[in-house]
């Protein structure tokens, strides 16, 4: 029984020393930290490698725009003032022959020349290359009528002529003036192989010709 006893005071004693001891141990281990808001830490004392970088966002803005209007008087447009600019005016005028108030220089016969060509036959183009005024033409070869009546347009009236040898005369009688004098047309004549063998232009009044004469070898 005493025995006991002594054992649990030797045990309260031991607990407590050690007890002792581990407070001390902690107390000195203890680290205390003050608030920063307190506004008593003086940070001067505080080494630290700061640096301000470089870079756009540390760049003054450039004002790409003034946007501090001032009007000047002398730069004020007036829209109601006329321009000194001179207006530019356009004038195409095509000269023609046809429509002319003398028609006595066109009351003659007219002569288209004359050709030489080994060609069977001859290709003849013809249209009106003034006003188109409805003038109208009869074609005759050797005295004989070939067409009657043709109506000259600003398209080419082709006709086909079969030559005989020798001399072959042929005629272009004017059977009209159309709305305006005289009677006009030009005439385009190739061969059988495509060359061109003449291009004549001719003015007439009613009644009267145009001859061209060709020699076939």
């Amino acid at each position: 029984m005493i025995f006991t006893r002594i054992f649990h005071l030797h045990f309260l004693f031991i607990f407590f020393i050690f007890n002792n001891i581990l407070s001390q141990e902690i107390n000195n281990n203890t680290i205390s930290i003050e608030s920063l808001m307190k506004g008593d830490i003086n940070f001067n004392i505080i080494d630290i490698n700061t640096f301000k970088p470089k870079g756009l966002t540390n760049k003054e803005p450039y004002n790409f725009f003034d946007f501090n209007f001032q009007v000047d008087d002398s730069d004020v447009l007036d829209i109601t003032n006329k321009t000194n600019l001179v207006s530019p005016t356009w004038e195409i005028r095509q000269s023609f022959n046809e429509g002319s108030s003398s028609t006595s220089e066109y009351q003659n016969d007219f002569n288209l020349g004359f050709l030489e060509t080994d060609s069977n036959y001859i290709i003849i183009k013809c249209r009106d290359h003034e006003y188109i005024d409805g003038d109208r033409i009869r074609l005759m070869i050797n005295g004989s009528i070939i067409y009657s009546n043709i109506t000259l347009s600003s398209n080419f009236y082709i006709v086909d002529i079969d030559l005989k040898d020798g001399y072959n005369n042929i005629e272009f009688i004017a059977l009209n003036e159309g709305e305006a004098s005289p009677n006009t047309a030009q005439l385009v004549v190739y061969d059988e192989f495509g060359k061109l063998l003449s291009n004549k232009k001719w003015l007439i009044s009613t009644g009267y010709k145009a001859t061209l004469g060709v020699y076939k070898k």
